[in-house]
């Protein structure tokens, strides 16, 4: 069956996927402004070093916790807008997402941390991949209170995504 269809790209309005899109890329942008002002210049894989800002927490407490929400919220916003059309919201996008980040969180526990990191070097050796993903296992730190920011993250999607499915609906014919 066919998924709801807007007259939204005949009209010259935003579509759902367009505004997914750009609430994920603001998100993203946020997130990204966290790790360059409040996190030390190693803390993040794919930043280079000399990308931090050194300006001290600019965020404050949120910015130990802010990431953990951004992750999940952006990148089930960014998945929905790429699943096709269907006849309600895309909360598969969002639990997928949530379950990937409780994963990562829970496997920075010890006794989840050490065995997985034996297994990958174990499996994939001395590559890179498998080398950081260890790194992030065995010297990160479980915190509670990334699961709760991780949940609210996923939350937040999934009420973007019945808010945005509501509204797309409304140009129905």
């Amino acid at each position: 069956m066919s998924g709801p269809t807007s007259k939204a790209t005949a009209t010259g309005r935003l579509t759902a996927p367009v505004l997914m899109l750009l609430l994920a890329g603001l998100a993203l942008v946020l997130g990204l402004l966290v790790y360059l002002a409040d996190r030390r210049a190693s803390g993040a894989m794919l930043l280079p070093r000399a990308a931090a800002l050194g300006t001290g927490p600019l965020f404050a407490a949120a910015g130990t916790w802010l990431p953990s929400f951004i992750h999940p919220f952006a990148f089930s916003l960014l998945s929905a807008a790429a699943l096709p059309r269907r006849d309600g919201p895309a909360y598969g996008a969002v639990v997928a997402w949530w379950a990937v980040d409780l994963a990562f969180e829970l496997g920075q526990l010890p006794q989840f941390s050490t065995p997985i990191a034996q297994a990958l070097q174990a499996s994939l050796g001395s590559h890179e991949p498998a080398q950081a993903l260890s790194r992030f296992l065995l010297y990160g730190r479980f915190d509670p209170a990334d699961v709760m920011a991780l949940t609210a993250g996923a939350m937040a999607a999934a009420g973007v995504l019945r808010q945005l499915y509501r509204w797309e609906n409304r140009y129905e014919p």
